[in-house]
């Protein structure tokens, strides 16, 4: 095999490693602006926790 073109499995190993990074900076940017929504809109925040909450509630396994 070349030397310039690496094999198969390092290269689907890299695209799941940058899946993974890609992954984990958007939970954490959702996160953030989950955290800034409570912040600036406190009430309709609590409202959508209450709801959450109702929803698993009633949620049947």
């Amino acid at each position: 095999m070349p030397a310039d073109h690496p094999p198969p499995q390092s290269e689907a190993a890299r695209e799941a490693r940058d899946r993974r990074r890609r992954r984990e900076n958007f939970l954490a940017d959702l996160a953030e602006a989950q955290r800034l929504r409570e912040r600036v809109a406190p009430r309709r925040a609590r409202m959508a926790r209450l709801r959450q909450q109702q929803l698993l509630r009633t949620f049947f396994y």
